[in-house]
């Protein structure tokens, strides 16, 4: 066990690539010790995530060590080389370079939008697979949105309303409300009282709610410790006491 553990994160990409027939037993283990190795480096990364400077950068990283935590795939690009490959994508092909055509690039010309048929699965907190998958939970895709923003010069910000993630974009000295879930739609005063009935909000109050990566990595957290426990089995359980221990 020792002499597996010593591979650390490569573990994973080393027994990814034998195909040796395996006992139940075998498998087994080596599932608790990949476990044991993504719980770490959850830990770890967000221990380091105290040294990253910049809001931004901090959410990217944050939001990585998540996927990282989630991922059991290792194949492909990293999450900074998808939201690279959005921002060269978008950079190359729209005749107008500002937030609101880069929210139609993602969210209708890209097709990014939210998961109803799985909502409350952890995949839906991790902004690689959402990239991939094309569907995801709004803080998800708003993050992606907000990323990619970032590496174009662009500002977009988290908009933390109570039961909904929206996006703020800005475009000709305004503030335009995104709403990321819904394919990328531009809210008006009448559907943020739909959102948000209990206590109903204009798009001039959304300010206030503006949040940095800290607001929204703590939302993360929650959004993911609340599907674990929803799956209710005991190593889930155990993954999301992990996530409650975290804190940004």
């Amino acid at each position: 066990m020792d002499q597996f553990a010593s591979f650390g994160e490569e573990l994973e990409d080393h027994l990814s690539r034998l195909e040796l027939p395996r006992t139940a037993r075998e498998t087994g283990l080596i599932e608790s010790l990949l476990r044991e190795g993504r719980r770490r480096r959850l830990r770890s990364g967000w221990e380091a995530l105290a040294t990253v400077h910049g809001d931004k950068p901090l959410l990217e990283a944050g939001q990585d060590c998540v996927s990282r935590f989630l991922r059991r795939d290792r194949d492909g690009r990293t999450l900074a080389e998808e939201l690279d490959a959005l921002a060269e994508a978008f950079g190359a092909g729209a005749r107008e370079q500002d937030a609101l055509a880069l929210g139609d690039f993602l969210f209708r010309t890209r097709g990014l939008t939210g998961d109803r048929e799985t909502y409350e699965d952890p995949s839906g907190s991790d902004i690689h697979h959402v990239i991939t998958s094309g569907k995801g939970l709004p803080i998800s895709l708003a993050s992606i949105y907000i990323l990619v923003a970032y590496r174009l010069g662009l500002r977009v910000e988290g908009c933390n309303l109570p039961g909904h993630f929206l996006a703020l974009a800005e475009h000709g000295g305004r503030t335009f409300v995104v709403d990321c879930f819904n394919d990328g739609v531009v809210l008006l005063d009448a559907d943020l009282a739909r959102l948000s009935a209990h206590a109903p909000v204009r798009t001039v109050d959304l300010a206030a709610l503006r949040c940095d990566a800290r607001v929204i990595l703590a939302r993360v957290l929650r959004n993911l410790s609340a599907a674990l426990r929803f799956r209710g089995d005991e190593q889930s359980l155990e993954d999301a006491a992990l996530v409650d221990s975290l804190s940004i």
